[in-house]
């Protein structure tokens, strides 16, 4: 009995990791999610967990006021997403994202960064 139960327990174990590994989830930023950074970066790039659908994913930088102040050019390759940005001055900045993943799970989020 306890084999069995064993067995059951892997075997929804396997599902719920594969079930999680279909969603598209921030891997790592550049700038670094609530880094501190002394000069303005020319775009924001996000790696995410699974490739992205390009038509529907969008990464965004808006300042402290919740004014956005990209370049509007949000683009995808495969994983990852990045936005240009122009000359920042210093101020801390939130980056929001929102990914659906080529298997179309949505998922998003946010992060900030400083320029000091």
């Amino acid at each position: 009995m306890k084999n069995i139960q064993l067995i059951a327990v892997l075997i929804l174990s396997f599902v719920f990791v594969r079930f999680a590994a279909a969603h598209a989830f921030l891997d790592h930023a550049d700038p670094k999610v609530g880094s501190t950074i002394h000069d303005s970066p020319s775009q924001v790039k996000v790696w995410m967990t699974e490739n992205l659908e390009p038509a529907f994913s969008k990464l965004k930088v808006f300042d402290a006021k919740g004014n956005e102040v990209d370049k509007k050019d949000s683009k995808v390759d495969g994983a990852t997403m990045a936005v240009s940005l122009p000359k920042l001055s210093a101020g801390t900045y939130h980056v929001s994202w929102l990914a659906i993943a080529t298997d179309t799970h949505k998922t998003s989020g946010s992060f900030d960064f400083t320029i000091q």
